[in-house]
């Protein structure tokens, strides 16, 4: 974890690393939901979104690869940390002000993908940064899924 921390110049809020060092990569065979703070495309009637699972330090789809091919691809204030269905990701916040915040990122409405795609986007525009960002959560521990997903573990 500190070679990521030195590489990408960021910090693993003490929650989620401890809770690496303890699981690892968790997924899982039953459908998991939880109710995320902010709604996204994908959130149900019942106001749930499905979680599939979290990415870990050892496996081949390991937490270093996951960086990698997301940079520029998302704010470098957040990292991938896990998978939500149709190629969602669960992610959370490694600087400033969004240390240990749990996001939704919707690869759908990215702002790359508007680019390549020649939807106008305003280059000076903060705000399309986040048209695909939803917080889930304000720290990693109150990620509403977390407890029943040990329960299952």
């Amino acid at each position: 974890m500190k070679k990521i921390e030195t590489m990408y110049d960021i910090n693993i809020p003490k929650d989620y690393r401890e809770f690496l060092l303890n699981y690892d990569e968790t997924f899982y065979e039953n459908e998991v939901t939880y109710k995320p703070l902010e709604t996204s495309p994908w959130t149900s009637k019942e106001g749930t979104q499905v979680f599939e699972g979290f990415y870990g330090l050892s496996s081949e789809n390991n937490l270093f690869y996951q960086i990698e091919g997301y940079l520029n691809r998302m704010r470098d204030c957040m990292i991938p940390i896990g998978e939500s269905p149709g190629g969602n990701l669960i992610c959370i916040g490694v600087t400033e002000s969004f240390i240990g915040k749990v996001y939704f990122w919707n690869p759908e409405n990215e702002r790359e993908a508007k680019i390549i795609a020649e939807i106008e986007v305003a280059s000076d525009d903060i705000k399309s940064y986040w048209e695909n960002i939803h917080l889930v959560s304000e720290t990693f521990r109150g990620f509403q899924c977390l407890s029943e997903l040990l329960e299952m573990k």
